[in-house]
C-alpha cells in the first residue's frame, strides 16, 4: 500500500490534538461557549437517502439508488468532537448498451474540535479515515458475458463542518477531501486475485438543514454531492473512472441528553431555556 503508512500517521497526529484540549483528568481548558444554539453531547442519526448516481467511462452508466444511512456523533462547543457515519447504497444503472446492479457500503470515522466562533456559529475542522466497498455487476450484452467488478478503497479525510443555528432550526455546511492511500481491484470468478489502482483525490460535500421535533429529536435534510475517483490499472489496461453521487439523506437525529451541551456556571434549566424554550 504506497504511502499509506505516512497518510495514516498525519491523520491520527491531526485527530489526536483534539485532546490536547483536555486535562489528564478529563476537564476541559477551553470554557464551553455559554451562548451557542446548537443542541451538543452524544446523538445517534437513522435515516434513509436517494441518490442520482454516474459512473463515469464510456459508455457511461447512470441510475437512480437509495439505501440508508446511521451516524453516532459527540460534539460539545469549545471541546473535542467525533462522529462515526455509515451508508448503505443499493440500485441498477444503465448505458446505452447494458445493464448493472450497483451496491456500495463506505464508513466514514473523524475527529477534531469544535469551535464556538461566534454565539449562533460552530466551525469544526477534523481528520479521519474512510473505507468504501463497491460491487459493480454488469449483466451481459452482445458477445459479452456478465462479470462483476469488486472494488475496494481507502482513504484519508479532511474538513470541516459549519452550522449557523436558531432557536428550533439550523443550517450547515460541510466540506471533506478524500485522499485515496489504497484502491484493489477484484473481479467474481478469478479467485482472490485483486489488482492495484492508481490513487487519486474525491471530494465531498453536504448542506445540512435541521429543524427541532421534540426536545430530543431532530429532523435533518442533507442534500449532498460525492466524487469517488477510481484510478486506472496499466496491468489491466483500463483508464480511470469517477463515480458521481448527487442526492439527500433524510434522518432523524435523537439526542441521548439535550441538556448535556449547557454551559459551566449556569444552570442546565436555564440553558434549557435559551436553547429550546420553555416547555408548555
Amino acid at each position: 500500500m504506497k504511502n499509506w503508512q505516512s497518510v495514516l500517521l498525519v491523520t491520527i497526529m491531526f485527530s489526536g490534538t483534539s485532546f490536547a484540549w483536555s486535562n489528564p483528568d478529563g476537564t476541559k481548558t477551553a470554557k464551553p461557549c455559554s451562548d451557542c444554539q446548537r443542541p451538543h453531547g452524544w446523538s445517534f442519526d437513522l435515516g434513509g437517502q436517494y441518490t442520482w448516481m454516474s459512473f463515469t467511462t464510456p459508455p457511461t452508466f447512470k441510475g437512480s439508488t437509495g439505501g440508508t444511512q446511521g451516524k453516532i456523533t459527540y460534539q460539545e462547543s469549545n471541546a473535542f468532537f467525533g462522529q462515526l457515519r455509515s451508508i448503505y447504497n443499493v440500485g441498477s444503472l444503465s448505458s446505452s448498451q447494458t445493464k448493472s446492479c450497483d451496491y456500495e457500503w463506505y464508513s466514514e470515522f473523524v475527529s477534531g474540535y469544535c469551535f464556538c466562533a461566534y454565539p449562533r456559529l460552530t466551525i469544526t475542522p477534523y481528520a479521519g479515515i474512510g473505507l468504501d466497498f463497491l460491487k459493480d455487476h454488469k449483466k451481459a450484452y452482445s458477445i459479452f458475458s456478465s462479470v462483476t467488478l469488486n472494488y475496494r478503497t481507502y482513504y484519508a479525510l479532511f474538513g470541516f463542518d459549519m452550522h449557523y443555528a436558531w432557536e428550533n432550526c439550523y443550517l450547515g455546511l460541510q466540506v471533506d477531501c478524500l485522499p485515496v492511500f489504497d484502491q484493489c481491484l477484484s473481479i467474481g470468478g478469478v479467485g482472490r486475485t485483486s489488482w492495484k489502482m492508481q490513487e487519486r483525490v474525491g471530494v465531498a460535500g453536504r448542506l445540512p438543514v435541521g429543524c427541532k421535533l421534540s426536545p430530543r429529536v431532530w429532523l435533518e435534510l442533507e442534500p449532498y454531492y460525492r466524487l469517488l475517483p477510481i484510478g486506472a490499472s496499466n496491468t489491466l489496461d483500463v483508464s480511470k473512472r469517477n463515480l458521481n453521487q448527487w442526492g439527500g439523506f433524510l434522518t432523524f437525529r435523537f439526542f441521548l441528553d439535550p441538556t448535556s451541551g449547557g454551559s459551566q456556571g449556569k444552570s442546565e434549566q436555564s440553558w434549557w431555556k435559551r436553547m429550546f424554550g420553555s416547555r408548555s
